[in-house]
């Protein structure tokens, strides 16, 4: 008797170009902001709502946010909500180089393992206390906490001390000199002292308070986020006074939102709708080239617990390169996508720092049936069932539905099973990360970093977690030892070495199909003509935001 396979995959959205979360039109539960920003929640929320004077906005957004705690998850919905209250040592500018926010100026050792951060003077909070150092060391020190609910260890993973000598200084000595430096610092939100000293997620979700252009006014769970603007900022205060997101799930209900005229600006547009929207007056699509992409993980090791006992059919580069030549990424951009979509060769998206050119073998389902066959064989299987989990979301339904059907249909249905399972964005975000969960669960996923030509590396080794064991290779030992001189080479700051390096991972990973890029993705925003919208944007850990500041009618 031949052997039957399972192998889980899990997808996953993170939403990259957009401020978004997750959540319906009914409200469950309501928490206001500490202080006097509590106390003008009612009259902010009532001009937020209506949106009809020169400075108020509502943006509907395609999800809530997971957690008022700014450190809680590392992940677009909330990061995308709170980079307008939170501020971080060093800001991203929308070209990906680093510049001055909180610190005002900054110099490194001649080593490279002392960085000293100088703060500007009187920056307040929201509830008008003055910010020093002892706040930016108290941040630190809960990102570092791994007993915290923090998930932003990982920026503060090269760190060896930080110290505040005085009151608008902080000097942090790291353990090895760290390229990704500015990186991580910029991913560092800024919290009071006595709230990040509690570190709990409920204390810290309960008194949302920062030193960003806009004050947490209130929030209704999977209804709105009312943000009113921070009259006493250290730079240009909003022009916006109000802004109430909307996080409305139903991609149909969004458009309608904006088609009645109730909202002003629209987040995550669903392809679909484009062509009629743009012909819609009184409305203008937006698309912006994206740094989010869709990518297949596989798992490649032999001895996979999801096969005790066996052998790991998916260790096997036939299987793997079969799957990813039977995948028409033509088809998904022109009929699911609507063209809102370009086909995707590398991990690193292109664009982005530190991208290296990768020729893609294109879509050919007869060598791909060969290689499948000739795998299926040589392994003594009859048939491969693949279990996989995706957001719940009309997109991603549509894309897992096409492979549920075009797989098996080209490898045939009684050699090729793939079971779909959809999930809420939040659970699934807590999913893909392994080590919360199943370790040995592999994804279909969103993904889309900012930061230099380390960055996008560091962070897919986060998020794909593939071992329970952190000491065991991330793909093999021949990839780990590229990723890790990359990182820690005593040449590491040589950014000819570095790139060098990138182009070596890329390859290690495309071609024997460890990962399958699909597509990258185009951001699509509407926005009623009657606002004027700025070119400047600004730039965080998961990619292009709009500056709603500078939003105007």
């Amino acid at each position: 008797m031949r052997r039957k396979a399972t192998l889980a995959i899990t997808l996953a959205a993170a939403m990259a170009a957009s401020l978004a979360g997750c959540g319906g039109s009914s409200a469950s539960s309501t928490t206001a902001a500490a202080g006097s920003a509590a106390e003008g929640s009612e009259a902010a929320g009532e001009t937020a709502a209506d949106a009809s004077g020169k400075d108020s906005l509502v943006i509907v957004t395609s999800s809530d946010v997971l957690s008022m705690d700014p450190y809680r998850y590392d992940e677009g919905p909330t990061n995308q909500i709170m980079l307008h209250i939170y501020e971080a040592m060093v800001a991203q500018n929308a070209d990906m180089s680093f510049g001055p926010c909180l610190a005002e100026s900054w110099e490194t050792s001649e080593d490279g393992l002392t960085w000293t951060f100088h703060f500007r003077e009187g920056v307040k909070f929201h509830d008008g206390d003055v910010m020093d150092s002892g706040d930016v060391v108290a941040s630190i020190n809960l990102a570092s906490n791994p007993d915290s609910p923090s998930a932003y260890s990982s920026y503060t993973s090269s760190f060896e001390s930080v110290e505040a000598p005085d009151a608008n200084t902080v000097v942090i000595k790291t353990e090895r000199p760290n390229p990704l430096m500015l990186f991580d610092v910029a991913q560092l939100y800024v919290l009071k002292q006595e709230i990040a000293e509690v570190g709990t997620e409920e204390q810290v979700a309960d008194n949302v308070i920062g030193t960003g252009r806009y004050k947490f006014v209130e929030q209704v769970k999977e209804d709105h986020i009312d943000l009113a603007a921070n009259e006493d900022y250290w730079g240009e205060v909003p022009a916006i006074k109000n802004v109430r997101f909307r996080p409305i799930t139903n991609e149909a209900t969004r458009t309608a939102t904006m088609l009645t005229g109730d909202v002003d600006f629209t987040i995550d547009v669903s392809a679909r709708d484009i062509d009629r929207l743009d012909a819609t007056e009184g409305i203008s699509v937006i698309k912006q080239k994206g740094l989010r992409e869709i990518y297949l993980n596989l798992d490649s090791r032999e001895d996979s617990p999801l096969f005790p006992g066996q052998k790991n059919p998916m260790s096997d580069v036939k299987v793997r390169q079969a799957m990813y030549l039977a995948i028409d990424e033509g088809t998904i951009i022109k009929n699911i996508m609507n063209g809102c979509a370009y086909e995707m060769n590398s991990v690193v998206p292109e664009d982005y720092v530190g991208y290296t050119e990768v020729t893609r073998e294109a879509y050919d389902p007869e060598k791909a049936k060969q290689l499948f066959d000739e795998a299926m064989s040589e392994e003594g299987l009859d048939k491969l069932t693949l279990t996989m989990h995706y957001s719940d979301t009309e997109l991603m339904a549509q894309m897992s539905e096409f492979l549920q059907q075009s797989w098996p249909k080209l490898f045939g249905a009684d050699r090729f099973e793939l079971k779909l399972q959809a999930m809420p964005a939040n659970q699934l975000s807590q999913v893909k990360r392994g080590w919360q969960t199943n370790p040995a669960s592999y994804e279909l996923s969103w993904g889309g970093w900012v930061g230099n030509d380390l960055a996008p590396w560091n962070a897919f080794k986060y998020w794909t977690s593939f071992y329970s064991n952190k000491n065991e290779p991330f793909i093999n030992e021949e990839f780990d030892k590229v990723f890790n001189a990359a990182n820690f080479a005593d040449d590491r700051f040589d950014e000819g070495v570095r790139l060098k390096e990138v182009a070596e991972m890329e390859r290690l990973l495309i071609e024997p199909a460890n990962v399958i890029p699909v597509t990258q993705d185009i951001y699509k925003y509407l926005k009623a003509d009657r606002l004027q919208l700025s070119t400047n944007g600004y730039v965080n850990r998961i990619g292009f935001a709009w500056d709603y500041s500078k939003i105007i009618e």
